[in-house]
């Protein structure tokens, strides 16, 4: 496992403002904060490499790998966090502050939504821990 990192954090703090803002938004049925404390502990122990690594340009393998270890550890915080993370990818976005490549960024969303559809499937009679972050319509 990662060792924990504030630097993360601290860099989810100073987005949590516009955040909030865009999410306020849309009709997301979850609560802010509820969200940015799943994504908190997400990116608590996605790695930090230095001044120039950011969770504005999420790594593919990276995303995968912490999202398959919290989902083996606590499999109810790993679905939120990848319902929080959908969320997230979809504000940095809608924002213009993705700045990763356009390829990491499909990849990240493929993998967030692959996990998404393997919960709906296996959710006894639909999916609801869908409900958990209840997603806008992209747009």
């Amino acid at each position: 496992m990662a060792t924990p990192s504030s630097g993360n954090v601290r860099e989810l703090e100073t987005l949590a403002p516009a955040f909030i803002c865009w999410y306020i938004q849309r009709p997301f049925s979850t609560d802010v904060e509820e969200v940015l404390a799943s994504l908190k502990l997400f990116f608590r122990f996605y790695p930090e490499f230095g001044e120039k690594r950011s969770i504005t340009a999420l790594d593919p393998a990276e995303v995968a790998a912490r999202l398959a270890s919290l989902i083996i550890h606590t499999v109810y915080e790993g679905i939120v966090a990848t319902y929080s993370l959908t969320t997230f990818l979809r504000f940095l976005h809608d924002s213009g502050r993705w700045s990763g490549k356009p390829e990491s960024y499909r990849a990240v969303n493929g993998i967030l939504t692959d996990i998404i559809c393997l919960d709906m499937r296996s959710a006894p009679g639909g999916a609801e821990t869908a409900n958990v972050v209840n997603a806008a319509p992209a747009g």
